[in-house]
């Protein structure tokens, strides 16, 4: 999460440095870890 937060803070610096850029719209979707083989499910 650090790295989406620095990242959106370099963005911001970007934006409000360029006067041409209207609007910015940034999705993030974060996916659960899929559950490694090696441990057997209890069912």
């Amino acid at each position: 999460m650090q790295d989406i937060t620095k990242a959106l803070q370099d963005l911001a610096k970007a934006v409000e440095s360029n006067p041409t850029v209207q609007s910015v719209k940034v999705t993030i979707t974060l996916k659960k870890p899929t559950p490694s083989k090696a441990k057997p499910e209890s069912k």
